[in-house]
């Protein structure tokens, strides 16, 4: 079921098929509209949604689109980079903020197939993830040296990195990472001293420790939920925004989903949005008071909004 505002292509990218999403295309669907609560426009939805599942929703509706075999990942991985071709095709734009980049994206999620496809169509290999890594430096982390080879010529030099080729930036990234002392930190210990961070308002220690638990615990909510309001505290409207965005994705039915998307988007002046989301969650939280407060300050920076468009 489509929810309300979501597109059909970005439907399609994750729970239709290969050949719905160049039928949209080929039927003037925009590439680049962001689709209903998600995160990003479809191309970010392509090489970040597990388009395998889309695979599985037509097996079991008896709507067979491919043969199945157990070789899950390669379909995974190969079904992904068809729709990241197409949607490229479709002109869809190559940016992304921080992690949420195509390229950093792909990188993380080790499709090279993928991040060769976004290189060649021009996308920004320079981009910074939400820690201020290069993608170069995060193929570096993750030990994958393809990825490492692929970037390499495209990169601007590290200034930091003594020997520029492709074994000195992977052994000073190494070197960085034994260095870093959140990374030798116990996953079990990260939330705590995340939580501990942010009570002393030192929320780009919180941000750091939330992401890095994030890679131990993908469905811990509360991690992604708390990155978003250290991104609020900075005062990094489209990082909270996104974060904010995920939630909702995953947690449809969490009332704090909306509410830290609507405290984004009123950080980013986009007051009607807000309002919607404000309204949303109230909508599953009757009685909130904090989101009924949020929501009161939207409709009012709303209407101050209209009142100055009038007066100009």
């Amino acid at each position: 079921m489509i929810m309300i505002g979501e597109t059909p292509l970005g439907y399609a990218v994750v729970k239709g098929t290969v050949n719905t999403v160049r039928y949209l295309l080929d039927h003037g669907a925009n590439p680049d509209k962001p689709s209903g609560d998600r995160s990003s426009a479809p191309l970010h939805l392509a090489v970040a949604e597990d388009v395998f599942e889309m695979l599985q929703h037509i097996r079991t509706t008896g709507r067979p689109f491919v043969p199945f075999t157990d070789t899950s990942d390669k379909i995974h991985a190969t079904h992904r980079e068809k729709c990241v071709k197409l949607l490229i095709e479709g002109g869809a734009d190559l940016k992304g903020v921080g992690s949420a980049n195509p390229i950093i994206v792909a990188i993380t999620e080790g499709l090279t197939e993928s991040l060769k496809c976004l290189i060649k169509a021009g996308a920004d290999p320079n981009v910074l993830d939400d820690l201020g890594r290069l993608p170069i430096e995060v193929a570096a982390s993750l030990n994958s040296r393809a990825h490492v080879k692929i970037l390499f010529p495209l990169t601007s030099r590290i200034p930091f990195v003594r020997e520029w080729s492709i074994d000195g930036i992977i052994a000073y990234v190494k070197s960085a990472m034994e260095d870093d002392p959140i990374l030798k930190m116990n996953p079990a210990n990260m939330k705590l001293e995340a939580n501990k961070a942010y009570r002393r308002k030192d929320y780009v220690t919180a941000a750091r420790l939330y992401h890095a638990a994030l890679g131990y615990f993908r469905e811990d909510k509360t991690l992604i939920s708390n990155r978003s309001l250290c991104w609020l505290k900075m005062g990094e409207g489209d990082k909270a925004l996104r974060d904010a965005q995920i939630c909702r994705r995953r947690y449809g039915d969490w009332p704090k989903a909306c509410f830290l998307e609507g405290a984004a988007r009123m950080l980013l002046k986009d007051y009607e949005k807000a309002r919607d989301a404000f309204v949303d969650g109230l909508k599953l939280d009757t009685g909130n008071t904090e989101i009924e407060n949020a929501l009161r300050e939207a409709l009012h920076s709303l209407k101050m909004s209209h009142d100055n468009r009038k007066d100009h």
